[in-house]
């Protein structure tokens, strides 16, 4: 699903414009006139992405009630655009100091405002799936006592469109960023990468007669795993405003399009940061603190002692927020015979390998678990049944395609899976009990295991949904 986003705007006639282009889309709306009313829904219903209107005729309202939102919310950060008739560059830099991720011009330009859009509910995404993972270890009891302040330093790398243009900015940047900067070219920037650690943050700025270099840059750093989490800035001249979507679908963190203004990159970069420090703190976290007590040593997997925890929180999050998700009971087919006819040391291998293949399949949101000797578990919040389909049915093809090697042995063992899917909008009674995230784990879990011996039975190597509650 794409996505819940809260409007909060005085006029009605706007709100329902707004509504019109977002719901077309398939973005579930809801709306406040104000901001008490707002405080309340993103205290029940709460959503992945605020539109605030911004009344620049009394230019501190908006700015307080942007502060407001940031203040009442708890856990992951749900990120705020807002919107106002003057978007001026002092008024979008008082609207970034304020907590805001931009601020738009109203009327919106309806593309910038929709990628815009994706990118923000995209990032929050990615560090949802984190932040459940730290409640997880929270409720078995791994939680940090006092979690490690932020660091202030970082590593900044300007990708100027040139060297004289690079050393100006940098001239400019420096009072405002208490951070390490350097300067590359674009042409350069990948071979100075591979030659030095990488950089918490860059900032792209594609020359106007070759925008396009810098796109195929950006793409190239987030396919690549030393850069895929590094925060990125793309500044855009003026001439090349249409490539805003562009950047953004791309995997901008952030994009300005108005050119070069060292205080407003400044505040876009430290709110970059800051999104990153907590997306790392959440990984480090979950490396550091639960490591030994919920992963399986021999593949690294989490173990079913997380995995349970992690799945009722999921169920909570999908019944709270009316998304569903998917859950999935995958068992390697004739695993006894490999360890009989190869040994358990083959097996062991073929394990190994087996999660290694299963891991890179999925979204890092996803939950990937081993919870018997060849069985695994995998939960995909926010998933529709077409996506989980294709994805059971992704994860038999990886495993089939290519037998596991023992170099050692000079052998070729092949693997097979079955795979039993549940998916939770199938079982809405299950949500309806005083006990929601429990009832549905037990649910998802027994359907799923039930679809997984239908799978075994009708000749394995194969996805079998599990059939709607009556």
């Amino acid at each position: 699903m794409p996505g819940k986003i809260l409007i909060v705007e005085p006029l009605p006639t706007t709100r329902i414009v707004l509504k019109v282009k977002l719901s077309t889309a398939f973005y579930t709306v809801s709306q406040a006139a104000s901001l008490s009313e707002a405080l309340l829904r993103l205290g029940e219903d709460r959503p992945d992405l605020i539109l605030l209107g911004a009344d620049w005729s009394d230019p501190d309202q908006g700015l307080r009630q942007c502060r407001a939102l940031q203040g009442a919310q708890k856990g992951a950060p749900v990120p705020i655009l807002m919107m106002g008739t003057d978007a001026t560059p002092e008024r979008r830099k008082a609207a970034l100091r304020a907590g805001a991720d931009d601020l738009i011009a109203k009327p919106a330009n309806e593309a910038e405002m929709m990628a815009r859009i994706r990118a923000l509910i995209r990032n929050r995404d990615s560090f949802e799936g984190l932040h459940l993972r730290e409640e997880a270890a929270a409720a078995l009891g791994f939680a940090e006592a006092d979690p490690t302040p932020f660091q202030t330093d970082a590593r900044i790398m300007l990708a100027a469109p040139d060297p004289v243009t690079g050393v100006r900015w940098m001239a400019g940047l420096k009072p405002l960023l208490p951070y390490t900067l350097a300067i590359e070219p674009i042409p350069k920037l990948l071979k100075a990468l591979s030659q030095r650690p990488a950089p918490d943050a860059l900032v792209i700025a594609p020359a106007p007669d070759a925008p396009e270099e810098g796109l195929r840059l950006l793409a190239e750093l987030r396919a690549r795993a030393a850069t895929r989490r590094a925060a990125v800035l793309v500044i855009l001249p003026p001439a090349c405003r249409d490539l805003f979507s562009d950047a953004l679908d791309l995997g901008a963190g952030d994009v300005m399009a108005n050119g070069f203004d060292a205080e407003e990159v400044a505040l876009r970069l430290d709110r970059l940061l800051q999104r990153k420090r907590l997306a790392d703190r959440a990984h480090q976290h979950v490396q550091d603190g639960l490591q030994a007590a919920v992963t399986d040593p021999l593949t690294g997997l989490f173990n079913r002692r997380y995995a349970l925890p992690h799945l009722a929180r999921v169920a909570e999050m999908s019944h709270r927020d009316q998304r569903g998700f998917a859950v999935m009971v995958a068992d390697l087919d004739h695993f006894k015979a490999i360890n009989d006819r190869y040994g358990h040391t083959a097996g062991d291998t073929v394990l190994t390998e087996v999660a290694q293949r299963l891991r890179d399949c999925l979204r890092p949101s996803d939950l990937l678990a081993r919870i018997g000797g060849e069985e695994f578990l995998v939960v995909m919040p926010a998933t529709d049944r077409k996506t989980a389909r294709n994805m059971a049915s992704r994860l038999c093809e990886t495993l089939r395609r290519h037998p596991v090697a023992i170099q050692s042995r000079d052998l070729q063992i092949p693997v097979t899976v079955s795979i039993g899917l549940a998916m939770s909008c199938d079982f809405p009674c299950a949500a309806a009990s005083d006990d929601r995230g429990q009832a549905m784990v037990q649910t998802l879990l027994d359907r799923a295991d039930q679809a997984l011996y239908g799978a075994k039975a009708t000749g394995r190597d194969q996805v079998t949904l599990s059939p709607p509650a009556a």
